[in-house]
């Protein structure tokens, strides 16, 4: 389906087969002699005909055409090699942009394999055959020009401020137009769900504090339009923001009352068992191994969170990491 959504902006969905988000907002900016394109949907056939088949519904030259991924992940990432090889100009965030090239190769899924046993998951050979991370993202060397807070994205009228917004992946970025007020929130603001604030590593410290300040930080900006990756638009960005900062607290809480019913060291996996997910599964031995490591990795996000606030304490035994309540 194309919508236009503003004057010279459509939003282009693209099928996300069996994968619980369903579908991905691609906009195009169609301008008098280029057009922007932002996000790819994944690297995947059907992803490809539906990518194209917007382009051509709406006349688009593809070598007259900048692409802007907003982040890393595959349904965002996945067809950047494939439209730089046809001739689009790619542009990403610095970090983003290099840990995407990375995710080709196995030492990188070695390296989230580790990661996930010191939290406790059992990650065999095959954990990752059905990652979306791994199967459906760029699967060619490409190139991209960094993009970075207080860089300008212009076509034709449209001049869109580069805004930073660490949080949902370690260097995402969103795009913003404050004459329109128009913003591309990518997976940043999403309505109704929620975006996933997963641990990266303690190499990119306090992650979920990360996207709390992100948050705020486009609180006050004059926004009407607000186009998400996923589901329907946002009138209301500071309504949204409210209700997932809510979201958050509502998080961390439970996370407390889980180690304070257990009264002892549990590891990350104990704890993202005895968390509540959305997700049609009937327990959680049921979950798939892509669901298993996202739900660990938000749980981790926000464990790491409330020890950073002395509200739990961490310690690490055997390559293992352990959470427990604070005692007073």
């Amino acid at each position: 389906m194309i919508e236009q959504v503003y004057e010279k902006i459509y939003r282009c969905e693209i099928p996300l087969p069996e994968n619980p988000l369903k579908v991905l907002n691609s906009y195009i900016i169609k301008g008098k002699d280029k057009a922007v394109i932002i996000d790819t949907g994944f690297n995947s056939n059907k992803c490809k005909e539906a990518f194209y088949h917007n382009l051509n519904r709406l006349d688009i030259d593809i070598r007259k055409t900048e692409v802007i991924v907003t982040h890393l992940h595959a349904d965002h990432s996945g067809l950047a090699h494939e439209l730089y090889r046809q001739g689009a100009k790619v542009f990403m965030s610095k970090g983003d942009g290099n840990t995407t090239k990375k995710m080709k190769e196995e030492k990188y899924w070695i390296e989230i394999g580790l990661q996930l046993k010191s939290f406790g998951l059992k990650v065999g050979e095959d954990f990752f055959d059905t990652h979306p991370g791994k199967i459906y993202a760029p699967s060619e060397e490409f190139d991209f020009t960094p993009l970075k807070e207080g860089s300008t994205v212009v076509v034709d009228e449209y001049r869109f401020q580069v805004i930073s917004v660490p949080g949902h992946t370690p260097d995402m970025i969103n795009l913003y137009e404050p004459k329109h007020e128009v913003y591309f929130s990518a997976d940043h603001v999403l309505d109704p769900i929620t975006p996933n604030i997963a641990f990266w590593g303690f190499e990119y410290p306090l992650i979920l504090n990360q996207y709390f300040q992100s948050l705020k930080k486009i609180y006050s900006l004059k926004i009407k339009l607000m186009l998400p990756s996923h589901r329907k638009l946002i009138m209301d960005h500071k309504k949204r923001i409210d209700e997932l900062l809510v979201h958050h607290q509502h998080r961390l809480q439970e996370i407390e009352t889980i180690l304070a019913q257990n009264k002892g060291d549990m590891t990350v996996e104990g704890v993202a068992k005895e968390m509540e997910w959305k997700i049609l599964a009937k327990d959680w031995d049921a979950f798939p191994p892509p669901q298993k490591s996202f739900a660990v990795a938000e749980a981790m996000s926000h464990l790491e969170y409330l020890a950073h606030k002395e509200r739990v304490h961490m310690s690490e035994k055997n390559g293992l990491v352990y959470f427990r309540i604070m005692e007073y």
